[in-house]
């Protein structure tokens, strides 16, 4: 499966027209940006061609190997087991698909392609009816198995043609008219603006000249990257670059559009306790899973931070001790200890304050701690007099990611009033223009309350933001009618604005802060009322964008299956979950010592990295053979020691071993692709296939060998016309069923899912077709 995968991925560099204005980094290589990745293989003709040669060879290289070790005679097991594999795939799988997926309504995307390949899936069954029954009964010559296998081109070429829709010249604008609905949604949550900014790249990335892409992406280019890490960064404002990248590398992985190939590979690896998350994918998992329990908890793992309520506090001249706040700002759920110590200024202990050293403990969730220092009776208080008093993290928890704050020296000071000439209480900003980068993720501006009062006391101080290059919501977090409360000595404070990276090159651009008043009458507004942040563009931006792709690059081709060396290969096999031991159960266990010999013995096959792939494919077609031919020999040989006919255990036991691992692939396929596809969408599709490829090469074969001998090619219709027969009206009155559960509201317009009651009466309806198949089939075997 995987070395199909990479066959299939193939890539090629076509030439494109650089867009004007896009985002160019001028270290960026000329090759990437003047050129771009394009699929070679069309989904669809990999899809019936290589894929499904790969996911139906046992049931293909069983008929052959039959023929062939019966002297080109025809047998039962073979083509009971191609019947009896359709018959399950089509009323059992599709019954599970219908009931997995819950109220959920999905629909198949390219019913074109699916009513192709139905057609060809009930045409296939019809056809060996006619070349059995009715032109040479009981006989298959040359020329009607060489139709049957040239029917395998034919379906391969309509299905194609639907595809790409051959007929349809604006196919192009129509997709990308599709895609910009997309794009003209606009979320009202950050959360749910990168989910659509992410689907629609994961989407773009899934389409080359109309097509969708198999199952490794190409890296997005730099002007997605830089759109995706902005929205990245504001609902996960506290990662790290490399962190980013792989929050983003898992999302476009996650959203993009899946083969029935990717669902096969990860239902075997399941099966086998061989599937393993990347690192990357349970990171963000982690991530995610906080995220849904606590909203704003990567908002405030930014601010996440301890220091002073206020940069100075006030003393004046008999003031006999002084009380600083300590702050606790964003995630408190873990207990933290701190120290705090004083250190001379101008101010020295014991002449002006008495000196202090000591830790204090905040509890969980204890956001504010109070510091009170004593001060000197008679001390001489001079305007500027001034002693600081530090902070510092002395334990926290592990997990903890709680930092100093800018704010984590304090000063307490006498204040210098002589700037005052009335003498009159006001407030006003320390400076009149800030200056911050537009990366550093917010800007603190400091309120300074001057003049002299009677007694320390509360004030509230009313301000707001106003835009002037700058524009709100998307530069920069507003904020109207605010207050800012200065407490008990509090002299200097701050006010902290969210500023918004939008990741790009552009102009310094400018808001104001402006106080609007006060809650006590005798305190006013002073002259420096308003005050200007600039905010300048990120020197590094490009460069950093240009890292963050190189990285979602990276992380993406790590979550691409198939990329184990040949090492790799055999320590993962030789390990529970391919090395992920701490995360394996009981049945992970149990399962990997149930298939550890094969898993063993296959991992010296080469890994699909040598040779474009194709050494792989061919070394395990050669190994599928050989297991296929000692299946068939068990199976025989069980059915003669239970008095089971072959044709019988074909359509049951073989065929649903067979089935087995497209029976998960398309259970984890229903429950987390968008569309019903890959659970239903393919499994006509497959049944085509083994009918013209798994009888039709093995048939031309023996026809060929009997011709030469002058000898008709004898293959008895009796038991298989029946079965096929009895599948064939069942076959049809599923398809009918389907497409009234997409037609009808009753059932929720979709194949998949739908109200409780038409959804469980699908799903059990389809299970009794199959019932019925089987019960029919073996009838008319018994009766003879």
């Amino acid at each position: 499966m995987c070395a199909i995968e990479k066959i299939t991925s193939k890539t090629k560099k076509i030439k494109v027209k650089q867009e004007a204005g896009k985002l160019v980094d001028s270290a960026h290589q000329p090759d990437s940006d003047e050129y771009e990745e394009v699929r070679v293989w069309n989904p669809t003709v990999a899809n019936l061609t290589l894929m499904a040669l790969g996911s139906s060879a046992p049931e293909i290289l069983l008929s052959c190997i039959e023929i062939v070790g019966n002297n080109f005679h025809a047998g039962d097991l073979g083509p009971g087991t191609i019947v009896g594999s359709a018959a399950f795939n089509l009323f059992c799988i599709s019954a599970i698909c219908v009931l997995a997926v819950g109220n959920k309504t999905k629909r198949i995307a390219m019913f074109k392609v699916f009513c192709v390949t139905a057609f060809f899936g009930t045409f296939a069954y019809i056809w060996l009816l006619i070349i059995l029954s009715w032109i040479t009964p009981n006989v298959v010559d040359v020329w009607e198995a060489f139709l049957t296998l040239f029917f395998f081109v034919i379906l391969v070429a309509a299905s194609y043609s639907a595809d790409i829709e051959i007929w349809n010249k604006n196919k192009k604008a129509n997709l990308e008219t599709e895609l910009q609905d997309i794009e003209d949604v606009q979320p009202k949550k950050a959360s749910q603006k990168l989910d659509v900014e992410i689907k629609n790249v994961a989407r773009r990335l899934s389409v080359c000249d109309g097509e969708s892409v198999m199952d490794a992406l190409p890296t997005p280019d730099t002007e997605d990257v830089r759109k995706m890490a902005r929205d990245v960064a504001k609902v996960y404002p506290a990662l790290e670059a490399e962190d980013q990248a792989k929050i983003l590398a898992y999302r476009l992985n996650k959203n993009k559009v899946h083969d029935r190939l990717y669902y096969r590979i990860r239902a075997i690896r399941e099966m086998t306790s061989s599937w393993k998350k990347s690192d990357s994918e349970k990171e963000v998992e982690e991530i995610e899973e906080k995220q849904k329990t606590a909203p704003d908890a990567a908002v405030q793992a930014l601010k996440q931070r301890v220091e002073f309520s206020a940069r100075v506090y006030a003393v004046q001249q008999g003031d006999k001790r002084v009380k600083l706040t300590v702050e606790r700002r964003g995630i408190s759920d873990k207990a933290l200890t701190i120290n705090y110590s004083t250190v001379d200024g101008i101010a020295k202990k014991d002449l002006h304050y008495l000196p202090k050293i000591e830790n204090i403990r905040f509890a969980e969730h204890e956001t504010t701690k109070e510091i009170t220092i004593d001060l000197v009776d008679g001390a001489d208080w001079r305007p500027n007099t001034v002693f600081y008093v530090h902070l510092k993290i002395v334990e926290q928890e592990d997990g903890d990611k709680t930092k100093l704050g800018e704010c984590n020296v304090a000063r307490v000071r006498c204040p210098d009033e002589s700037n005052s000439f009335t003498g009159v209480p006001n407030v006003e900003f320390v400076k009149s223009n800030y200056v911050c980068k537009e990366n550093c993720g917010w800007v603190r501006v400091f309120v300074s309350r001057r003049g002299k009062t009677k007694s320390p006391h509360d004030l509230g101080v009313r301000f707001e933001t106003e835009d002037i290059t700058a524009n709100a919501q998307s530069d920069y977090a507003p904020h109207k009618n605010a207050s800012l409360q200065f407490r008990g000595q509090e002299y200097e404070k701050y006010i902290d604005i969210e500023v918004f990276d939008d990741k790009e090159d552009e102009k310094d651009e400018t808001f104001s802060v402006e106080l609007l008043g006060t809650d006590d009458r005798e305190t006013t507004i002073g002259s420096k009322k308003r005050t200007i942040v600039t905010i300048i563009s990120d020197d590094n931006v490009l460069k950093n964008i240009t890292n963050t792709r190189k990285l979602v690059g990276y992380y993406l081709k790590r979550m691409t299956p198939g990329q184990a060396t040949w090492k790799e290969q055999i320590v993962n096999a030789a390990s529970v979950n391919s090395g992920d031991v701490a995360n394996a159960t009981v049945m992970d266990c149990l399962m990997h010592g149930l298939a550890f010999p094969w898993k063993f013995c296959f991992a010296f096959i080469p890994p699909p990295t040598f040779a474009s792939g194709w050494l792989c494919f061919v070394v395990a077609l050669i190994v599928i053979g050989f297991v296929t031919a000692v299946v068939g020999d068990v199976a025989s040989i069980f059915g003669c020691m239970v008095g089971i006919p072959d044709a019988v255990t074909a359509i049951t036991l073989v065929a649903l071993g067979t089935s087995l691992p497209d029976t998960f692939a398309s259970k984890i396929a229903a429950q987390n692709d968008d569309s019903a596809d890959n659970a239903v969408g393919n499994v006509t599709g497959s049944n085509s296939v083994n009918v013209f490829l798994g009888l039709g090469l093995p048939w031309l074969i023996a026809s060929i060998y009997w011709c030469n001998k002058g000898k008709p090619f004898v293959v008895q219709a009796g038991d298989l016309g029946f079965s096929v027969a009895v599948f064939t009206f069942f076959s049809i009155i599923f398809l009918v069923v389907l497409v009234a559960r997409r037609m009808l509201d009753y059932f929720g317009r979709g194949e998949l899912g739908g109200p409780t009651v038409p959804r469980i009466a699908s799903g059990v309806f389809f299970v009794l077709l199959w019932i019925a198949y089987i019960a029919l089939s073996i009838w008319q075997t018994q009766s003879h």
